[in-house]
Order: C-alpha cells, then structure tokens, then sequence
C-alpha cells in the first residue's frame, strides 16, 4: 500500500504549481507508485475541467498528463502508474 501524500509535501507540490504560474483547485495528491518524491495531482478549474498533472519534487517540475473525461479518468487507490 502506498503511504498517503502528507500536508507538507502537499504545500511543496502546490508552491510549485504555482511557481510555474498554474492557478486552479487541487482536488487529489496522490503518490506515484515507488517514490517519494514523484506525484499524480487532479486540478479543477472555474468551468469544471479537471486536468491530471504529474508533480516531481526531485526534479522541481510539474507535467501536464491530459484533461480528465470520459475517455480518460483518474483512477485512486492502489493503481500503479507505469
């Protein structure tokens, strides 16, 4: 089981969006399956897209994934992301 992002590393990955100039509701953090440093985020925005990003902050980038629909969803739990 993966261990639940906690509030500091949340305050790190939104300091870094925001850094790269994203504005939005954080709506998921959740940790990529084998590391610590690397996160999958769902943000949302005024008009009610959802978008996935992948946050690392080993390497002080944020990665836009795609846009959350019905083609493409978010899947929580114990999913692995490779």
């Amino acid at each position: 089981m993966t261990k639940p992002v906690t509030q500091v590393e949340m305050m790190k990955i939104i300091a870094l969006f925001r850094k790269e100039g994203y504005k939005g509701e954080y709506e998921e953090f959740q940790r990529v399956s084998g590391t610590d440093r690397e996160f999958f985020v769902v943000m949302g925005n005024d008009q009610g897209l959802k978008a996935l990003f992948r946050a690392s902050l080993m390497l002080d980038a944020v990665e836009f994934q795609y846009v959350l629909d019905d083609k493409h969803v978010f899947v929580q739990g114990d999913a692995d992301a490779s």
